[in-house]
């Protein structure tokens, strides 16, 4: 049941929009797949999120994939991150106040949440430098690792 989820989660990411008609249903399916003990679900429901997540369908998941950050699957810290990312590509404001916690992921024990936190890291500091420049050691720590 889980891999007929994945699969029609992974379907729906492909065939439709963030403004199709459908959605509204979708958004639905994906919090459901969020909340689910599964993490094949939650994993599948985040990669389907950051595929079709709208501007205006943000403040509806931005809750729920924060939580995410701190799940014992590494899988799906790192998926949370990149939903997060994807928040902030559409909406950079909408994840403003969670620079506190970015920060801590930016340290995960897992090598790979910690990449896709320097991706999102990278993006915002293009955007505006001088935010992150008490992160420059961090950095340098990372780049020693």
């Amino acid at each position: 049941l889980v891999r007929n989820k994945a699969k029609g989660l992974l379907a729906v990411s492909l065939f439709l929009h963030e403004n199709h008609e459908l959605m509204i249903m979708v958004v639905n399916s994906v919090q459901k797949g969020l909340k689910s003990p599964n993490f094949v679900e939650v994993c599948a429901s985040l990669t389907a999120l950051c595929r079709l997540i709208g501007e205006e369908t943000i403040p509806g998941f931005l809750p729920i994939v924060v939580d995410l950050l701190s799940h014992p699957k590494p899988a799906v810290r790192k998926k949370a991150v990149a939903g997060l990312h994807r928040f902030w590509l559409k909406s950079p404001s909408s994840i403003d106040h969670l620079q506190d916690k970015l920060r801590i992921v930016l340290c995960d024990r897992d090598p790979n949440v910690m990449a896709v936190s320097l991706c999102l890291f990278h993006d915002m500091i293009v955007q505006n430098p001088n935010m992150h420049k008490d992160l420059i050691s961090s950095f340098v720590s990372i780049l020693k690792q």
